[in-house]
């Protein structure tokens, strides 16, 4: 049997411009993006576990706000989350983006 990665969302490779909430809205670029989550690159870590807030903006659907949780951490470059609470405009909104890339990729390919 072959050992395969399945992911379970497609994934859009970006970048999309964000900020991550707390504080101060601190300015991320977002990689990866997928309905189930993202991988953030910041100048700032986070531990994995750690939850926190994502604003997004996505073309054409404007800005989303997402909540999640890091899965794990590249020291220097960035973390990859897994998004655990968004509105439904923001489901709404990301899905439509990856649906339409998607659709793209496959009349491309």
């Amino acid at each position: 049997m072959e050992n395969q990665e399945q992911r379970e969302y497609f994934r859009v490779a970006g970048p999309f411009d964000g900020f991550r909430i707390g504080l101060l809205e601190t300015p991320v670029r977002i990689f990866d993006l997928s309905e189930g989550g993202c991988f953030v690159t910041s100048l700032y870590e986070a531990s994995p576990g750690e939850t926190l807030v994502l604003k997004i903006e996505l073309p054409h659907e404007g800005w989303i706000k997402v909540e999640g949780e890091t899965l794990y951490n590249r020291p220097e470059f960035g973390f990859a989350i897994r998004f655990t609470t968004m509105s439904d405009h923001a489901r709404d909104a990301l899905s439509a983006v990856v649906h339409k890339r998607r659709r793209l990729a496959l009349k491309a390919g």
